[in-house]
C-alpha cells in the first residue's frame, strides 16, 4: 500500500512540476518539496532495506558532503574565525552590517543566510527525489520475478537514454539557469537515478520501465501542448492562465522548456534505438514475413516512440533557443557515438545508420511544418553579426559574466553563501537591466563557484567523476 502511495506521489510531482509553469514560484517549489517528504517517507516504510543501498552509492556521499558545507555556511562563527577563512564575507559585514563588526559579533559565511536556507530547501528537493528513485529501484526483498536477457540489455539503452539527457540539460546549464527552475531540477534528479541506479540486474525493472514509458509519453503530451498552443496563443498560458510575452507550452521561458525537452526526447530517442538494435524484424525471412512485421505490437511499439521524438525535438527547435537546440544536438552527438562504439563488433552499423537519417528526415520536416523561420533567423543573425561581423549587440550574459568574475575573485574559499547571487551581485554589476534585478547569472556553474567558492568547484569535479564513470559503465553493457 505505502508503495503504491509512493509511485503516485512521484507521478503526481512529475506531472505538476512542469503544469506549474516549471515550478518557478515560492508555493509550487514548496508543494514539491512537500511531496518528496512524503515520498520518501512511503519508499523507506515500504522497503526498510532499500536505505543501505542509497549509503552505498558515492552519489549520496557526493551530495551529503556538498549538503553538509550549505550547512557550514548557515553555522553564526566569530568574527574572527570568518576573518580569517573568508576575507571577503567579514569585508561585507565590515561595511553593511550597521555599526560595523563589534567585538563578539557572530557571523555566518552567507552574507544572506536566508537566500541560502531557500536554496538549501531547493537542493534537498532534489536530492531526495533522487533517493527516493534510487531506493524504489532496489529488488523487492520478497522476491522478483525473472525477466529475459533480452529486456534487460534494452534497458541499458534507456539507461544511457537518461543519462544522455542529463548531459543535454548540463551543456545547457553553461548557458543558462536550469538548474534552478524545479521541474528541470527534478526530472534530472529522476533521469540520473534511473541511469546510476542499481547496476545488477535484480533492480526494479517494471518499476524502471514504467518511469520511462511516463516520461516518454507525458514529454509527449507537453510537445503536442506546446505545438497547439503555438497557433491559437491568446497571450496567456493555458489560454486562461500567466500572462507571457512568448511562452513555449506550460514554461514561461523558451529556454527552459528547451531543457526539460531536452530531458524527456533523450529517453525516447533511447527507446527507439533500443527497439531497431533489438528488432525481431531482421530474422524475418522473405518480404511477406517483413511487411506483416509491421502489424505486430513490437511494430506498433517502436514507430509509436518514433513519432513522439518526432514531435518533442520538433518543439525543441520551435522553441527557437540557441543554446538549447545547441546543447541538445551536441549530447545526442556523444549517444550516437557512444552506441556506435558500443557495436563496433557487430552487423549494426547500418541500422543505426538507417535510424539517425529516418529521424533526422522525419524531425527535419516536423521542424519545416512547425515554423522553421524564427529559429534560422537567430542562428543567421548570430552568425552574421557576431562571428562574421562582430557587429550586433553583445549578448548580455557575456557582461553577466563579466561582472561574476569579481565575486569569485572576493570570496573564493566559501563563495558569498549558496543561493545568494541575487542579493549580493547588486554591488558588482556594471550594467543597466531592464529587469532591474538579476536573480541568475545564466551560467550555473558561474554561480555555483561564486556561491560556494572552492568547494563548489570540488563538488562539480566531484560530479562529472561519477557522472562520466556512469556513462562508461552502461556504454560496456550495450552490447
Amino acid at each position: 500500500m505505502f508503495l503504491l502511495l509512493a509511485d503516485g506521489i512521484l507521478f503526481l510531482a512529475l506531472i505538476a512540476a512542469p503544469l506549474l509553469y516549471g515550478s518557478v514560484g515560492f508555493f509550487p517549489s514548496l508543494f514539491l518539496a512537500f511531496l518528496s517528504v512524503i515520498l520518501f517517507n512511503g519508499i523507506c516504510i515500504a522497503r526498510p532495506g532499500a536505505l543501505a543501498a542509497v549509503f552505498r552509492s558515492p552519489w549520496t556521499w557526493l551530495g551529503l558532503g556538498f549538503l553538509c558545507f550549505i550547512g557550514f555556511q548557515l553555522v553564526p562563527l566569530p568574527a574572527e574565525w570568518v576573518r580569517k577563512i573568508s576575507p571577503g564575507t567579514y569585508s561585507f559585514y565590515a561595511a553593511y552590517l550597521p555599526g560595523g563588526v563589534r567585538a563578539g559579533t557572530q557571523l555566518t559565511l552567507s552574507v544572506y543566510p536566508s537566500d541560502t536556507v531557500r536554496g538549501l530547501i531547493q537542493f534537498l528537493t532534489y536530492g531526495v527525489f533522487f533517493s527516493s528513485v534510487y531506493m524504489r529501484l532496489a529488488p523487492d526483498p520478497s522476491g522478483e520475478p525473472e525477466y529475459h536477457p533480452l529486456s534487460l540489455q534494452k534497458s541499458e539503452y534507456l539507461k544511457l537514454g537518461c543519462l544522455v539527457g542529463v548531459l543535454s540539460l548540463l551543456f545547457h546549464s553553461l548557458y543558462d539557469f536550469n538548474l534552478h527552475v524545479p521541474a528541470n531540477g527534478i526530472y534530472l534528479a529522476v533521469l540520473l537515478a534511473l541511469g546510476v541506479g542499481p547496476t545488477h540486474q535484480s533492480y526494479d525493472h517494471t518499476f524502471f520501465r514504467r518511469v520511462v514509458n511516463f516520461v516518454i509519453g507525458f514529454g509527449f503530451l507537453i510537445a503536442l501542448f506546446a505545438a497547439i498552443q503555438k497557433y491559437s496563443y491568446t497571450g496567456r498560458i493555458f489560454w486562461v492562465g500567466m500572462m507571457a510575452p512568448n511562452p513555449v507550452g506550460p514554461y514561461y521561458n523558451y529556454d527552459h522548456y528547451a531543457g526539460f525537452m531536452a530531458l524527456c526526447s533523450a529517453v525516447a530517442i533511447g527507446k527507439v534505438v533500443a527497439s531497431v538494435f533489438h528488432t525481431s524484424f531482421v530474422h524475418r525471412k522473405d518480404v511477406i514475413e517483413k511487411i506483416l512485421w509491421f502489424a505486430t505490437r513490437e511494430a506498433n511499439q517502436a514507430l509509436c516512440c518514433l513519432l513522439m521524438v518526432v514531435v518533442m525535438v520538433g518543439t525543441i527547435f520551435m522553441s527557437t533557443s540557441r543554446g538549447g537546440i545547441m546543447s541538445f544536438v551536441l549530447s545526442q552527438i556523444v549517444f550516437f557515438s557512444l552506441v556506435l562504439w558500443a557495436a563496433r563488433r557487430t552487423k549494426k552499423h547500418m541500422r543505426l545508420a538507417g535510424t539517425l537519417i529516418a529521424m533526422v528526415l522525419l524531425i527535419s520536416v516536423m521542424v519545416v511544418w512547425l515554423g522553421s523561420e524564427a529559429f534560422l533567423q537567430k542562428f543567421h543573425l548570430l552568425w552574421t553579426q557576431k562571428i562574421v561581423k562582430m557587429e550586433g549587440p553583445i549578448d548580455p550574459r557575456l557582461v553577466f559574466y563579466k561582472d561574476t568574475v569579481p565575486v569569485i575573485q572576493d570570496f573564493p574559499v566559501t563563495g558569498t553563501g549558496f543561493n545568494t547571487f541575487g542579493t549580493n551581485f547588486t554591488r558588482y554589476r556594471t550594467f543597466v537591466w531592464k529587469g532591474e534585478y538579476l536573480r541568475y547569472t545564466h551560467s550555473d556553474y558561474l554561480q555555483l563557484i561564486s556561491e560556494t567558492g572552492a568547494f563548489g568547484v570540488l563538488f562539480l569535479i566531484g560530479f562529472f567523476i561519477l557522472f562520466i564513470g556512469s556513462v562508461a559503465r552502461v556504454t560496456k553493457k550495450l552490447d
